[in-house]
């Protein structure tokens, strides 16, 4: 019986490795000569720098650069093989910054393209970027910037990395872009869909949670608007109404615009850089699991799309969450045919988080039983 072992994250108490490994324990207890195959996986969220480093047997590397507000700090990213795996929190996001000191007008994606030219000095062929939890707003200007682009204002003067000054900027000069992009694949792991500017682009939507006022957010949107129009009419592309334009403060539309980027959903990219789908052919059952199970579970999530390959090649799905939240049941319709949860009602929640690795491998456990008992009917 060959078994699959493909949970993610659980959110504040367990890695996916970790999860993996509590599975497989309980996997062991009540089918003991099973094969098992330990693929943790991620879906571009918590947890996917570690995940894909660690399945692909790769390495991480820590580099100096700056944090969106220019101070030095050590960033880290991966590499597996020639595909470098860069996530924009490390290097350009809110968690970097006190909440006192956000500042979206300020804030610089230029540390984001500092690893990504660590990347490339080391050869990549390859870089899988992922942008959520950033704490810019300035459409990938930073990263183009870092990588020798040239934004030239009316007065022939650079344009500094305060967004408010973008309205200034005339022309954008790609010739002393690094060669090297030129010979590397950008894949953009990206879940939303809003463009750049409007009322569901990029400020407006974002913007307040990155600390922007009303009166920054109209002046972000405005000078996004202006920086778009000079995109289209030096670079030649039209990312106004990119969908997923607007992710990470427009960091989706300049990826595109700078460098032709390609934007996928997380679990696509990371799902193929794992080989996810032919490593679970031939298998007998298959186990996931997250921090919650709920509604949103289904859009694009790991559990979700790993159950869905197994409806693929008829392989049973069960599934293991901290809880249940509105709407788990929908998880049926994407194959997920059994679920449990590590909740124990006699402790709080603080002691079920600490318990998490014991309470997994009890829940799992039941369920295989259940399991055993299906196949001797």
């Amino acid at each position: 019986m060959k078994i699959v072992i493909a949970p993610q994250t659980f959110k504040g108490s367990l890695t996916a490795a970790e999860a993996t490994d509590c599975i497989s324990e309980a996997v062991i207890d009540i089918f003991p000569n099973s094969e098992i195959l330990k693929l943790p996986i991620a879906d571009g969220g918590d947890g996917t720098l570690e995940t894909l480093v660690e399945s692909g047997n790769g390495e991480f590397i820590q580099s100096e650069i700056s944090d969106p507000l220019g101070k030095s700090i050590i960033a880290e990213w991966g590499l597996i093989g020639d595909i470098a795996i860069i996530e924009m929190a490390r290097s350009s996001g809110l968690a970097l910054l006190d909440p006192d000191n956000l500042d979206p007008m300020n804030s610089t994606s230029f540390g984001t393209g500092e690893l990504i030219l660590e990347a490339l000095n080391r050869g990549v062929k390859k870089i899988i970027l992922g942008i959520g939890g950033s704490a810019t707003n300035d459409c990938g200007v930073g990263v183009a910037k870092a990588l020798g682009i040239n934004f030239i204002k009316t007065d022939g003067s650079e344009v500094s990395n305060n967004v408010e000054d973008f309205i200034n900027i005339k022309n954008i000069n790609m010739k002393s872009i690094n060669s090297k992009i030129a010979d590397v694949d950008i894949e953009v792991a990206c879940d939303v869909t809003n463009t750049l500017c409007g009322k569901e682009g990029a400020s407006y939507i974002y913007g307040p949670q990155k600390g922007a006022s009303k009166h920054q957010i109209e002046v972000l949107d405005k000078n996004l608007m202006h920086l778009s129009n000079v995109i289209k009419s030096d670079i030649g592309k039209d990312v106004l109404n990119l969908v997923g334009g607007g992710a990470a403060g427009g960091m989706g539309a300049g990826m595109v615009a700078f460098f032709s980027a390609t934007l996928r959903p997380g679990v696509d990219i990371i799902f193929d850089t794992l080989s996810v789908e032919e490593k679970i052919q031939g298998a007998d059952l298959i186990i996931t699991g997250e921090g919650q199970f709920d509604i949103s579970s289904t859009y694009n999530k790991a559990p979700s799309a790993v159950a869905k390959i197994g409806m693929k090649y008829n392989i049973p799905c069960i599934g293991v969450s901290g809880s249940f939240g509105e709407g788990f049941e929908k998880l049926d319709e994407y194959g997920i045919i059994s679920k449990t949860t590590l909740i124990n009602k006699i402790s709080n929640l603080e002691t079920n988080i600490k318990d998490a690795k014991h309470l997994i491998k009890i829940a799992v456990k039941e369920q295989l039983k259940a399991v055993k008992i299906g196949m001797n009917l």
